[in-house]
């Protein structure tokens, strides 16, 4: 995967965005499992062994897809033999994130972004590349609200739904 894939935009007010700390499973594959800036979800339905794993495509859908736990905020610490830890940002509703658009050409006008402004997407895996797939369209229950972009950089900026969350609705 590669890092960076999404960032902090605005605090929503505070200082900075506060961080959890989550289990990541024993990893046989590339190390780390999890990089910083790469978005996670909880490993299991509300049971025993909750861990954190990385998205995958078309990743978060209300009551569909395990809890979005958040941001990661630097790599996992996972061996091949050892569980690690992985920093999250917690994914609060007021934080204002930024990301890449799935296709360049999708978010290269301001009128471009601002047709896809208040829509739910859900992320795209494509390449390695976490990115918004708004070429895929949307619905009610998709996890991730556009609220504007930068067509300079062909990016979105979104906020996160907390009912997609590990504190919200759907996680009761």
């Amino acid at each position: 995967m590669a890092k960076a894939d999404i960032s902090i935009k605005e605090t929503g007010g505070r200082n900075f965005v506060p961080v959890d700390r989550w289990i990541v499973n024993v990893n046989s594959g590339t190390l780390p499992l999890i990089e910083a800036g790469e978005p996670a979800k909880i490993s299991t339905a509300r049971s025993s062994n909750q861990h954190a794993i990385l998205c995958v495509d078309a990743d978060m859908t209300i009551g569909t897809d395990k809890n979005f736990v958040g941001v990661a905020q630097g790599d996992s610490t996972e061996t091949a033999a050892a569980y690690g830890y992985g920093d999250f940002y917690q994914p609060i509703s007021d934080v204002l994130w930024e990301i890449k658009a799935e296709t360049a050409s999708t978010a290269d006008t301001q009128s471009e972004i601002d047709s896809f402004s208040g829509w739910c997407f859900v992320l795209d895996l494509t390449a390695g590349v976490f990115t918004m797939g708004l070429a895929g369209g949307t619905a009610a229950a998709n996890a991730f609200v556009v609220t504007g972009g930068d067509p300079n950089r062909s990016s979105v900026y979104f906020k996160i739904r907390l009912d997609a969350t590990v504190f919200g609705r759907d996680a009761v």
